[in-house]
């Protein structure tokens, strides 16, 4: 199967619009990422996590979102596929990579689509006999609690390279905690609070502040394909996994889905 059956609209937005317009343009086109450009030429990506990066990095937090220009928080390392790439190796391309999508362009280097793990996602259909169990991650699990500084969590967030958590208390699922939900909490603080006070108060926002609680979870013998349409419906790349007591013993993520599909939708032999 080639890219260019799963692809989709690509969202565009100039690198001098402000960033306050480049959430509001994520929000309303249910995107969670725009391809940066200046005329033609594509100059790089931003996503939520991008934007909470840049408005929690200490120096900026006293500059409103409405300040700031898209230029000064994307992405600018850009790799791009073709329409005609196999979606298998793409897949594997971006496991390798760390990626959570890439532009699409053609044989003149036009932008004509975006891929991102929630089309490969989607390419999950089909009830099979694979259980979350089989996918799902177990070890080094990142958690938060709902006191923690939002920053804080942001940070362990980036360093670890995912875009979302588990909010818990002990073992027992609370919520979650995702790289839009932080970004959109980071942009609210941002318009309500005036400069003078964002350098010493952006501290005492807590993770309750963005959390979304009584999040959706799912539970280890639930199939994949179900769980697929499930992250896609809510708009969640992570989801709990909860076995008795609503305690956490897993996360499936995008990632564990579009590993799936670079492996040709066979089970990793390590996870069997």
């Amino acid at each position: 199967m080639e890219v260019s059956q799963i692809m989709s609209e690509p969202v565009t937005i100039d690198k001098d619009r402000r960033l306050s317009d480049a959430l509001d343009l994520l929000n309303k086109k249910g995107v969670d990422r725009l391809i940066v450009t200046d005329g033609t030429t594509i100059h790089g990506i931003i996503t939520y996590a991008d934007i909470a990066d840049r408005l929690g990095v200490g120096k900026v937090v006293a500059v409103s979102i409405g300040r700031l220009h898209v230029s000064s928080a994307m992405t600018d390392t850009v790799i791009t596929v073709a329409p005609t790439d196999d979606v298998t190796q793409v897949a594997q391309l971006m496991i390798q990579r760390g990626m959570s999508g890439c532009p699409v362009v053609d044989k003149n280097g036009a932008l004509v689509g975006v891929v991102t793990k929630k089309e490969m996602m989607a390419l999950i259909k089909k009830p099979t006999q694979v259980k979350v169990r089989s996918l799902m991650t177990t070890e080094t699990l990142l958690t938060v609690s709902p006191i923690e500084r939002l920053v804080k969590a942001r940070s362990d967030m980036l360093d670890a390279g995912f875009s979302g958590m588990p909010v818990v208390d002990g073992t027992r699922v609370l919520g979650i905690l995702t790289e839009k939900m932080v970004a959109q909490a980071m942009a609210k603080f941002s318009f309500e609070v005036p400069d003078k006070y964002r350098d010493n108060q952006v501290r005492q926002l807590r993770v309750a502040d963005a959390m979304a609680q009584q999040a959706p979870f799912v539970s280890p013998d639930d199939n994949i394909a179900d769980v697929a349409k499930k992250m896609i419906d809510v708009g969640l790349n992570n989801l709990p996994v909860v076995g008795e007591g609503h305690r956490l013993i897993g996360i499936i993520s995008a990632t564990d889905m579009t590993r799936f599909v670079a492996n040709k939708f066979k089970v990793p032999a390590e996870a069997k």
